[in-house]
């Protein structure tokens, strides 16, 4: 496991937290939404900190860097 299956752990956490904003508008009960939130955001973490262990503390540090929107404003 490498770089390439942290990456892919990372992009699963970012989906499951995307699947927490659509759970509202489901046809389910309210129950069965929160515990698929609850589960979903405990999954979520998981997935985003195992793929930062396998990916690495330089690559973690270059992305944060394109995330940041401060430094979208800024000129090269």
């Amino acid at each position: 496991m490498g770089k390439k299956s942290g990456v892919i752990l990372i992009i699963i956490s970012f989906i499951l937290w995307v699947f927490i904003l659509g759970a509202p508008w489901l046809p389910m009960s309210t129950t069965l939404k929160a515990s698929m939130v609850a589960i979903f955001i405990i999954l979520g973490e998981i997935f985003f900190w195992g793929g930062t262990v396998l990916v690495g503390k330089d690559m973690i540090k270059k992305y944060k860097q394109y995330l940041n929107p401060i430094t979208w404003l800024r000129k090269k």
